[in-house]
């Protein structure tokens, strides 16, 4: 048997054609489009010529990998993976882009990882710009802890694309925990990946890479989504809580607020320096903003030492937007050099 194959089923009524095998273990595509993973020894083959290929889509970003084999292995099982990551008992899927070599073409391998207890099928569908249609870019069954490369592309090709992810969760033949379908949709900017920077540690490769957790929570979904207009309405529940607090204070009161990052957003991973110092400014107009008109109150701004830039962006906001309100460097026996007052006017 071979990939392109006609079958039937012996045990079973119908049949389709062999996608690909892994071992004893043929997938087969039946009318509907469905995968079936089914054992060598349950099928016949009723027409062994191979299938005419599909007609690609215009927008089919990935090379054909029997053009370009790929730099790491299509499929392997986290288990078995040198850096021993620890299988989780929830479904955690994440799509991960890679360099695909050390030159300088720009391409990037795409894999999607299921480190999930159950299998999972998994689909890509690129919505159109009125969220009308969703086009097909790739469809599999992965799986439980299954690492597969998707393929490889250059990045520019899907500048700004919305990508609708979506998993169905189940086990074959054993006993599962029921578990929701997931549905995602991610904003693929291709300046990211011409940043070093994007590219962090992880548990799944020995290569930094980009990754788009597909079951993230939504304050990660919150910060991907992040633009120069709308930072400074994503902040985070415990920084919302902490505002609610100091609004009861009185004037009197010298409010405090930690403009580093870690006191704002619960994770930075893939933010650039760039996104980072436009959270910490943006949190810095919401805290002026919302005590405008408290005459008289006066407000200490933690932003550290560092390299001087956060500190340089607060005063060129003050003195640009705030013209009225008073700053001088805070007492430097409760916070050295890096922290700056500033009194409403």
């Amino acid at each position: 048997m071979k990939k392109g194959d006609k079958v039937r089923f012996l045990n079973a009524v119908g049949g389709g054609t062999i996608t690909h095998i892994e071992g004893s273990t043929v997938y087969v595509e039946d009318e509907d489009g469905f995968e079936i993973p089914t054992p060598a020894n349950e099928v016949v083959v009723v027409n062994e010529e191979k299938s005419a290929p599909q007609t690609q889509s215009a927008r089919t970003y990935f090379e054909d990998q029997k053009k370009s084999e790929p730099a790491r292995e299509v499929v392997t099982t986290i288990r078995e993976t040198e850096s021993g990551v620890q299988s989780s008992d929830e479904p955690h899927i994440v799509l991960s882009f890679l360099k695909a070599d050390k030159g300088n073409s720009g391409d990037l391998e795409l894999y999607v990882v299921n480190d999930s207890p159950v299998y999972a099928y998994f689909t890509i569908g690129q919505v159109s710009e009125d969220g009308k249609k969703a086009e097909p870019i790739y469809r599999k069954e992965l799986v439980a802890h299954e690492k597969s490369l998707i393929g490889k592309f250059n990045p520019q090709r899907i500048d700004n694309r919305l990508w609708q992810c979506q998993a169905l969760l189940f086990h074959p033949t054993a006993t599962y925990k029921p578990y929701a379908p997931i549905s995602r949709d991610i904003r693929i900017k291709s300046v990211k990946f011409f940043k070093d920077n994007s590219f962090v540690e992880n548990d799944y490769f020995d290569e930094r890479a980009v990754s788009y957790d597909v079951t993230s929570d939504e304050l990660e979904m919150k910060i991907e989504k992040l633009t120069e207009h709308d930072m400074h309405a994503v902040i985070s529940e415990k920084e919302r809580k902490e505002q609610q607090k100091q609004s009861k204070k009185t004037i009197n009161d010298i409010i405090e607020i930690d403009l580093h990052i870690e006191q704002i957003l619960d994770t930075t991973a893939g933010m650039s320096n760039g996104e980072i110092i436009q959270v910490q400014l943006a949190r810095f107009e919401h805290i002026m903003q919302e005590n405008a008109d408290r005459k008289g109150q006066r407000i200490v701004f933690i932003h550290g030492v560092g390299n001087g830039r956060l500190k340089t962006e607060v005063i060129k906001l003050l003195e640009r937007k705030y013209k009225k309100a008073q700053y001088q460097d805070a007492s430097f026996r409760e916070y050295g050099y890096g922290a700056t007052l500033v009194t409403i006017k």
